[in-house]
């Protein structure tokens, strides 16, 4: 299990900048897509990809020495237009969750794709992490990456996550505070945007979501050991999460609907073939939007 002594990231940040040293919590693989690029255009971004794998690799990103696996994390840039030095891009993140912190297992966590995403780029740039200052580039990965990191902690630890999600929502409030508008204030229920997302995860209605996140991961932890056993405590969580949805939550959630986003194909894949279970009555009403993906999983496809 994970150190949880954890310190206050945004005070660390204030205090020593861009720390690097000691333990860091990111296991990350990063690609870089050029197809959409003039071959001409692609000289000054042909170190990206590694540029930023080592970034996200040796930054330290909370204020203790994280202990067990690092977070295994999939960023994909795709690079859509170039003027001059500013490109265009977009931004797939896909965090997994490990099952008892057993390497090479576990599902998504976190899957999200940023599609509107403007950057100045220069050959060899040095790449920091800024919590008082928004820069195009670095602080969208950045934001990213401590909601991944945020969620696992909270999958360990009694809402452990959350100087991580402070911090994502202090870059947030930078980004709103330039008008750039997936981070306005301005958004509807159930809207999914940056600043939707994390207020969401921060809003005291939803802290008994995130706690379900701790039982939910509980129960893939015992499903990989016991298949049976994992079932009955995921029904249980499904059931919970159905009565949480129905008493608790009055408007859509962008939450609920990114976690569901993650979590469908693990959830088919838990109870495929299953018929007789309520898990697809529960998986119905809280992520109607899946729903054919679990009536092909109930009946074994």
């Amino acid at each position: 299990m994970k150190n949880l002594i954890v310190l206050s990231l945004i005070a660390v940040s204030a205090v020593f900048g861009s720390v690097t040293l000691g333990a860091q919590e990111l296991d990350a693989t990063v690609t870089v897509n050029m197809d959409m690029l003039q071959m001409d255009d692609r000289v000054d971004v042909r170190s990206m990809e590694a540029d930023v794998k080592q970034y996200l690799n040796t930054q330290r990103y909370t204020g203790f020495d994280w202990e067990g696996p690092k977070v295994p994390v999939d960023v994909t840039i795709y690079l859509t237009g170039r003027s001059q030095n500013r490109y265009n891009g977009r931004l797939a993140i896909v965090s997994r969750r490990l099952a008892n912190n057993e390497p090479n297992t576990g599902a998504p966590l976190l899957r999200m794709f940023d599609q509107s995403w403007t950057f100045e780029w220069s050959f060899s740039p040095n790449l920091s992490f800024q919590t008082m200052r928004y820069d195009a580039f670095t602080s969208l990965i950045d934001f990213y990456v401590l909601m991944a990191i945020g969620l696992d902690m909270d999958t360990y630890d009694d809402l452990g996550g959350s100087s991580a999600f402070e911090s994502a929502k202090q870059i947030a409030g930078l980004g709103n505070a330039i008008g750039i508008k997936s981070y306005s204030t301005n958004f509807q229920p159930g809207e999914i945007t940056r600043m939707s997302v994390i207020t969401e995860i921060l809003d005291p209605r939803f802290v008994g979501l995130r706690r379900y996140l701790y039982d939910y991961h509980y129960a893939t932890d015992d499903y990989a050991l016991d298949s049976e056993k994992g079932q009955a405590a995921m029904e249980l969580v499904l059931s919970d999460l159905d009565g949480y949805k129905r008493n608790t939550i009055s408007n859509k959630s962008a939450f609920l609907q990114i976690f569901f986003d993650a979590k469908a194909g693990e959830l088919a894949d838990i109870f495929r073939g299953k018929k007789q279970t309520p898990a697809w009555d529960y998986l119905r009403f809280l992520d109607p939007g899946n729903t054919q993906m679990y009536e092909a999983a109930r009946d074994g496809k």
